[in-house]
């Protein structure tokens, strides 16, 4: 499933009126009240809309009772003391259905399915009207007047009523995505854009529809005394066209996604943006997600690129980075210009990097701390840049979608303490970080006169503290790289941890031969098929032999790298 749909229903106020035809009222079961488990709500309010006998709640618990009918009339049973009139419906016409829920969208009354605890609600209900659609044995209310209206009647009152324009009918025959995108046009009463799919309902695996966010978010206004928003199984469209009908008497924006993929499509985010975690509500699936995911939906923030991970699985990625200081030429290519000169030059790099089909990020790769080969003045070998240094770089990054990731050369310094005095720009969504295990000293060592190496705990800290900087300020997943060219410069390697906060990066770091560079490359990576990192390279425009690496023979590497940079 790689598509979503916004569906939103404004609280337009519409006559209740029936133009259709009865049929004999047919005798009900009894008056015993229904045994409809309802989730509870912290706070409660009711709100004047056509019908006095709508009452909204506010609460958030999910509405999960295993299947559509039965979610129907638990939301029936929160949001309605009484109904003028109610829709029924069979599940298996997806026609059916959104007609159905046009219908009772227009009528302000509650759409309900077949089911065991069915007579008992309506017998709650009272209603003067109940409307079937297709083949249902419904026993109703003595009082009530039944109506069998066909799709095409039903879609007519329910466009009367609405005020939609002609061509938002429903076709004789209708696959889900025209459903959804007739449902969505009536919301928006503006033109949705939707992808050419030759999806069936039936599949189980429906891509949905998916509607132009940006003219939703700024052609729909929630109505001000409510800031509810729906969550459903976009595989589900009968579940979705049932909800839907109620979201617009509630005042409920319904937004359809993937339970088994919560940050997977960039266009739930932007439907979420800005709502309440306490206002979102699962209807018919509840994920398994961490509380982070859910607040990076709502927090609307995003990576470079798109997205909420910094490797989507729907979208390949490559990053592509200059790698030095931007105050001196000595330590790389991206401080021999400045930031728009350097994604200038950077420009045919990404063109070539992304011949097998995945999307190039632009990158700087700063070193935010250089090594020093002398007693820096807190004695730790290691000049720590303020942040201000890096500002135009920043600016840049954030115009034009690129990718900023901080270099950490700590010399005796721990990474975490270092890392720490750069949180400023890593609350950042486009800052990753990276740990250069080269220049990490011990208190004894001086650079260059021996290789640095962490251990893994070390690293580990800092996992946790990023990671937790970015569940705890709904933030992204950030990168976290860490650079390699020896087996020793990560100690007990294969106890790094993750976390779904970041995804994790190991890079080769190595200059030189590049047949040498291919051998610990191949070192570096054997047996770890499993691991939950990914793979860098680096390569060298003056110091690799004979000369630099192409991009081709790049990325013919076996794993993959993923992240690649140039010093």
């Amino acid at each position: 499933m790689n598509h979503v749909v916004r569906i939103a229903f404004s609280a337009l106020m519409v006559s209740a009126c029936s133009s259709f035809v009865a049929e004999t009222p047919t005798p009900t079961a009894g008056t015993s009240p229904p045994t409809i488990v309802a989730a509870p709500s912290t706070t409660s309010t009711t709100i004047p809309l056509a019908s006095s006998c709508v009452h909204v709640t506010s609460g958030a618990a999910p509405v999960a009772t295993g299947s559509v009918a039965g979610d129907a009339l638990t939301l029936s049973g929160e949001l309605f003391l009484c109904a003028g009139d109610v829709v029924v419906v069979g599940e298996g016409d997806l026609n059916e259905v959104a007609a159905a829920a046009q219908l009772a969208a227009a009528l302000e009354g509650p759409l309900l399915h077949p089911h065991p605890q069915l007579a008992a609600e309506l017998g709650r209900l009272k209603p003067s009207r109940v409307y079937l659609l297709g083949d249902v044995d419904v026993i109703t209310p003595p009082d009530a007047d039944v109506i069998r209206p066909t799709i095409e009647e039903a879609v007519e009152r329910a466009r009367d009523a609405l005020g939609v324009s002609e061509e938002l009918r429903l076709p004789a025959q209708a696959d889900a995505s025209t459903v959804l995108e007739t449902m969505a046009a009536m919301a928006s009463r503006d033109k949705v854009v939707l992808p050419q799919t030759d999806a069936s309902p039936t599949t189980g695996s429906l891509p949905v529809a998916t509607v132009d966010p940006a003219a939703l978010v700024t052609g729909l206004a929630r109505p001000t005394n409510s800031l509810a928003v729906w969550l459903m199984d976009a595989a589900q469209p009968v579940a979705i066209l049932s909800a839907a009908a109620s979201g617009r008497v509630a005042g409920a924006t319904v937004v359809a996604y993937d339970p088994g993929d919560i940050l997977g499509f960039p266009v739930v985010g932007a439907a979420l943006a800005g709502a309440p975690p306490g206002a979102i509500r699962y209807i018919g699936a509840v994920p398994e997600a961490h509380d982070w995911e859910l607040a990076v939906l709502t927090s609307g923030l995003q990576v470079p690129g798109g997205g909420f991970h910094a490797f989507p699985e729907d979208q390949p990625r490559r990053y592509v980075a200059f790698y030095g200081h931007p105050e001196t030429i000595g330590l790389g290519v991206l401080g021999e210009q400045g930031p728009q000169a350097t994604l200038e030059r950077m420009a045919p790099f990404l063109t070539e990097y992304a011949a097998d089909g995945r999307v190039v990020i632009p990158t700087f790769e700063i070193i935010a701390s250089v090594a020093s080969g002398q007693p820096t003045e807190d004695g730790d070998y290691s000049f720590e840049w303020p942040i201000s240094a890096f500002d135009e770089w920043i600016a840049v990054a954030r115009e034009h979608d690129a990718q900023v990731v901080l270099d950490l050369q700590p010399g005796r310094e721990d990474f975490l303490t270092q890392a720490k005095q750069y949180e400023e720009l890593l609350l950042l969504p486009f800052v990753s970080l990276a740990l250069d295990p080269e220049w990490r000293l011990t208190s004894d060592q001086v650079h260059l006169n021996q290789v640095g190496r962490v251990n893994a705990s070390e690293v580990n800290t800092v996992v946790d503290w990023l990671a937790d900087l970015v569940r705890d300020n709904g933030l992204p997943q950030k990168m976290l790289i860490v650079h390699q060219f020896k087996t020793t410069m990560i100690t007990d390697r294969e106890t790094l941890k993750q976390r779904p906060e970041l995804q994790m990066v190991i890079q080769m770091d190595g200059q030189g031969p590049i047949p040498t560079k291919d051998e610990t490359f191949l070192v570096l990576t054997r047996g770890t098929e499993d691991a939950h990192w990914v793979w860098g390279w680096k390569n060298f425009f003056d110091e690799d032999s004979p000369a630099t690496a192409t991009p081709a023979y790049t990325i013919d590497k076996d794993p993959v790298p993923v992240f690649v940079s140039y010093q």
